[in-house]
């Protein structure tokens, strides 16, 4: 913790972590969980407008229920197809003919300062599972790497508040 509001850092974006579990609680390989990017970690609150007779000023508000946005993972295409990827395409090729094997998902945002990867923050995902895969455009005039993207959708997501991240509690 820093000694004063005038020595504190914000975490960096780009040091982090993330893994797939299978409801079993096994890790996935790691190199195949590595991703360039992560979007999608956000969290929203439906609300109802409820509008009073005699009262034009305003509307009252109340809650509804939490929406949450899908989960987006890029990173550079895999060849072969890795293992997560196949996971995905399986679900998408077989729409709902294929079981359903959602997964739990853990983002680790972790403390770039330290000389060993500490999670600064975790998020859990509960019950995610494919909805998209999409590689980049192919361009000739450019030399970028091909992008491959998974979306994934899921039920919920908490953030752990155990500094390291180490455990993985499952809600049943």
């Amino acid at each position: 913790m820093p000694a004063s509001a005038t020595d504190y850092l914000p975490p960096v974006g780009f040091f982090y972590t993330l893994s797939f579990l299978s409801m079993g609680g096994s890790a996935s390989n790691l190199w195949d969980a590595g991703f360039q990017e992560v979007s999608g970690i956000s969290a929203k609150m439906e609300t109802d407008a409820i509008s009073m007779g005699g009262e034009n000023r305003f509307a009252y508000k109340v809650p509804k229920r939490v929406n949450y946005d899908d989960l987006v993972l890029k990173r550079g295409l895999i060849i072969p197809s890795s293992d997560i990827a196949t996971w995905c395409l399986k679900h998408l090729k077989g729409g709902l003919n294929e079981k359903l094997e959602p997964k739990t998902v853990t983002v680790s945002l972790l403390d770039a300062n330290k000389d060993h990867q500490e999670a600064i923050m975790t998020w859990v995902f509960v019950n995610a599972y494919p909805v998209g895969w999409e590689i980049s455009g192919l361009n000739a005039q450019e030399s970028g790497i091909v992008v491959e993207s998974l979306t994934l959708t899921y039920n919920y997501f908490w953030k752990m508040d155990e500094p390291g991240g180490n455990k993985y509690p499952f809600e049943g």
